[in-house]
């Protein structure tokens, strides 16, 4: 086991200070190389100089146990201050070694530029770069300027590397171990050998990397990825150049090594998500035009007032929005017993789903209207259908009407559906028709029936729930706005009171689908 070396006040001053006049060098240099434009050489000032004041930072720590021992001589030396290091309070260091000039400096993600570095000190230690910080220090706003943005994401660990050409010796910094998961005592590994831990599919890069550091003598960088000694593989971005003496002799090949695992994952994670949005996004579309065909077969289009037995019929539809396609429907159909079968209904949901539905439903009221049943029965069965023959989720709501025009009767029954609203004499009311619980909640429901006697001129207006309900306004107000229409639509025929009913209400987008349906009585 190594002990501590011991030092005293004076050699931790004289190192400091020898560092503090080092790094003061360095970031001369990067000065001079940010005015020149030359990013790469200011990348390598970056790196030193932070290496440079870790180094400041150790060497405060170990002034520590020195100061607390110190004489009243030591204590002259020094400010009588304090200086904090993370949770510990030391003596003040001279003030050369706080100066403006030598607070760390940040990398930043992307370099770009030229060109040949001149010779340089032992790589330095390297860094993990903090993600999403602002680049501080001494001409690094222009320098960040003048970069090429990078994805943004967490910065990878960064190595240095440097193989001298003309003795063989190679320096690693600790991080090249890690990257590679190499056992620092099988030592470094030879350029030349780099291909070799490298993937098959990403050799052609390496070795035309190599060629051009060793043969070429150029600038050169590549990202591949790399097979550890554990068997994973990371992806690593090289920065390398030739360090060529002043006859043009190469002396060395340094470079930086970046690990972009992570970014190259995130990358990948989003194309991936990208991807199957577009599937998800194709399936939708294709689902909403099967949905609108659907719509259009089973739902009547009657683009002007048609006459049933008795009756002036007009409705209207409105989707919600251009890519959903909800469950509304209504009816309008003579039966074979001269009656006529009045419906609206609304399946819960939007989507193939719900248009398919809202098809069944339709279609069985229908069937359940040529039997001769009334209302309250039709409603019974249609719960029945929606309980055992759809998805445990479907629910439904449903007005149904039988009207017998010869004594101008209206029987009516509804499950969890608005009511319908009655026009005479110029003034609106809402029948005293009694409730009746949604469609596919419960098993053996009830649902009474309102026997409505009418007048010849007499209008009802039928509607979905999407017509009344809008955020932010009661469901009672949209209801009274409705029936205040009635001086409006004194007279007018099915259409006219429909346009009247839509003009009226100030709406163009709905958040729901809805239906509106106005019978005129003949």
């Amino acid at each position: 086991m190594h002990e501590r070396p011991e030092f005293d006040a004076a050699d931790l001053s004289a190192m400091m200070t020898r560092v503090a006049r080092l790094r003061s060098e360095v970031d001369d240099l990067l000065t001079t190389y940010t005015a020149q434009e030359s990013t790469r050489r200011a990348h390598v000032c970056e790196l030193l100089s932070s290496s440079l004041e870790e180094s400041l930072d150790h060497l405060a720590q170990l002034c520590a146990p020195v100061r607390e021992d110190a004489t009243a001589r030591d204590h002259d030396a020094w400010p009588h201050e304090t200086y904090r290091h993370g949770t510990h309070a030391f003596p003040a260091v001279p003030e050369v070694f706080r100066s403006q000039r030598y607070l760390r400096p940040r990398l930043i993600d992307t370099v770009v530029g030229d060109t040949l570095v001149p010779a340089r000190p032992a790589a330095p230690r390297d860094l993990l770069l903090p993600p999403d910080e602002p680049v501080r220090g001494r001409g690094h706003e222009d320098l960040v300027s003048r970069a090429v943005p990078a994805p943004r994401a967490h910065a990878g660990l960064i190595a240095s590397a440097e193989w001298h050409l003309d003795t063989d010796e190679i320096r690693w910094s600790d991080e090249m171990y890690l990257l590679f998961d190499r056992d620092p005592v099988a030592g470094p590994v030879r350029l030349d050998d780099l291909p070799r831990h490298v993937l098959p599919g990403d050799l052609p890069e390496v070795e035309a990397l190599v060629g051009e550091l060793l043969n070429e003598l150029a600038p050169a960088e590549a990202e591949f990825r790399v097979l550890r000694a554990d068997g994973t593989t990371r992806s690593l971005h090289l920065i390398g150049e030739p360090v060529l003496d002043a006859d043009g002799t190469p002396r060395s090949v340094w470079a930086i090594l970046r690990d972009v695992s992570e970014l190259r994952w995130t990358q990948a994670a989003l194309t991936e998500a990208r991807e199957q949005l577009l599937v998800q996004r194709q399936l939708a579309q294709a689902e909403h035009r099967i949905a609108a065909e659907l719509q259009r077969a089973v739902m009547p289009r009657w683009t002007r007032a048609i006459a049933l037995p008795g009756l002036d019929v007009a409705t209207r539809y409105f989707p919600s929005d251009g890519l959903r396609v909800g469950g509304d429907w209504y009816d309008g159909m003579a039966l074979p017993d001269r009656t006529v079968l009045v419906s609206m209904g609304d399946m819960a949901g939007h989507g193939l789903a719900a248009a398919a539905g809202m098809t069944t439903l339709r279609s069985a009221l229908e069937g359940f209207a040529i039997t001769g049943a009334p209302p309250g029965e039709m409603l019974y069965w249609l719960n029945r259908l929606v309980l055992h023959a759809m998805p445990a989720e479907a629910v439904a709501t449903a007005l149904c009407g039988r009207y017998d025009p010869d004594r101008r009767v209206l029987t009516m029954a509804r499950a969890g559906h608005p009511p319908l609203l009655l026009f005479r004499n110029g003034h609106g009311s809402i029948p005293d028709m009694p409730g009746g619980i949604l469609l596919g909640v419960h098993d053996e429901p009830r649902y009474e029936e309102l026997r409505l006697e009418l007048r010849a001129g007499d209008l009802m207006l039928l509607f979905t729930d999407g017509l009344v309900e809008r955020r932010g306004i009661d469901i009672d107000d949209s209801i009274r706005s409705l029936l205040s229409l009635a001086p409006l639509l004194t007279g007018a025929d099915a259409r006219s009171c429909v346009d009247i009913v839509v003009s009226r209400l100030g709406h163009t987008d709905y958040e729901d689908d809805a239906c509106v349906m106005a019978l005129r009585v003949t």
